[in-house]
């Protein structure tokens, strides 16, 4: 997508854009634009990085943008941070994925779109949590040194893990519905970082900062349609496997039997939002008879039990919300495919529905209305 209008924030320290957006997050503290500001910074430990909530300027010394991690899709806690009244507004900054997820859960009255000033960055693509923290212990700046891979040649550094299935399949890097717009990609990091106002409380905020107008980066859109092919193209060829492999009915059995009802995969979820599951609830608590009775029948019954229902239960409630941000398979600790499969089922669902989650609250959520000719044959 073009920028309508694009401003430079100038770098701070060594000039990378990840102090350029550190500069742009401060300002938004010490100018009082936000009551709070939410990023991903690093941890006491000094590797791993994770959202934190700040209203302290100074500690942004923390934050990195770069770093190819994300342990919680940050529209949980958004949702969280929003969805009762609060003084003011909260600045957030948020990958393209979270952005669509925390849409959808506004959608559903779990969040409040108007308490929030989203600052969207270009995403690269994120890797499993364990496996960054075990490369990133010995690698110095191992984000910027990410960022400047993916840029150079589409992969990550040399003697590092690759991006998560699902950031390899995503076909939106760029941040839909956000208020300013981090430029990654296809822009000049050497003086600082691009931005982009996508709405008018956008573009206050740049003025209230005094950042410099400049012109949108003229290889950007060349660069991110690249991107994008290339992500289509590999998300064409899994979702092909998927659909032979995995989506058969003798293969779907196959891959959820190794589940064990942990519902990591519904606790990660972002827009799994409900209170009270059904899964959580007495209809799922079988008298202890009833077992017997089932092997009796069966001759032996997988225990636990539900976990087949459990999963359709899922796809039924969700795949029209999927983002497909992957963190269902990254927190299945038997290493079900969740994600692709989910990822198969959505995109059936939602071409069908002609419905693309997180894209605009203009677009209300298929199972939430009624069209009586929407699946009329065409």
């Amino acid at each position: 997508m073009a920028a309508l209008e694009a401003f430079k924030v100038p770098a701070e320290g060594k000039g990378s854009v990840a102090d350029a957006a550190r500069a742009l997050c401060r300002g938004i503290l010490e100018k009082g634009l936000a009551e709070a500001l939410m990023a991903p910074m690093r941890l006491p430990d000094g590797i791993m990085v994770q959202h934190v909530l700040t209203k302290d300027a100074a500690s942004l010394e923390a934050m990195d943008i770069l770093a190819p991690v994300m342990a919680v899709n940050g529209a949980t806690l958004v949702a969280r941070l929003t969805r009762h009244e609060i003084p003011g507004q909260v600045a957030v900054v948020l990958r393209p994925c979270e952005i669509r997820a925390f849409m959808e859960l506004v959608k559903l009255n779990q969040g409040d779109r108007s308490r929030v000033l989203i600052i969207g960055m270009d995403c690269l693509g994120t890797m499993e949590p364990l496996e960054y923290r075990e490369w990133a212990l010995g690698v110095e700046s191992p984000g910027w040194q990410f960022f400047q891979a993916m840029i150079a040649q589409g992969s990550p550094p040399k003697g590092a893990p690759d991006i998560r299935t699902s950031c390899r399949a995503c076909e939106y890097p760029i941040p839909l519905g956000g208020d300013l717009e981090l430029m990654l990609v296809g822009s000049d990091s050497s003086e600082g970082l691009t931005v982009s106002p996508l709405t008018q409380r956008g573009a206050e905020v740049l003025a209230d900062l005094g950042a410099e107008k400049v012109e949108a980066q003229k290889y950007r859109e060349e660069a991110i349609a690249r991107l994008v092919e290339r992500r289509k193209a590999f998300r064409d060829e899994l979702l092909g496997r998927v659909e032979k492999e995995l989506l058969p009915l003798e293969s779907l059995l196959k891959e959820l039997s190794r589940c064990i009802n942990c519902y990591n995969c519904r606790d990660v979820c972002p827009v799994c939002y409900c209170k009270s599951c059904v899964m959580d609830s007495s209809t799922m608590e079988h008298p202890s008879e009833q077992y017997l009775r089932w092997v009796k029948r069966k001759s032996m019954v997988k225990m636990p039990v539900d976990t087949l229902f459990y999963h359709m239960t899922r796809m039924a409630h969700m795949s029209t919300s999927c983002v497909g941000c992957g963190q269902c398979s990254s927190g299945c600790p038997m290493g079900i495919k969740v994600a692709e499969i989910f990822m198969a089922v959505s995109r059936r669902t939602q071409r069908l529905l002609d419905y693309v989650p997180g894209r605009s609250l203009d677009e209300p959520i298929p199972l939430a209305t009624f069209r009586e000719e929407e699946l009329e044959p065409r």
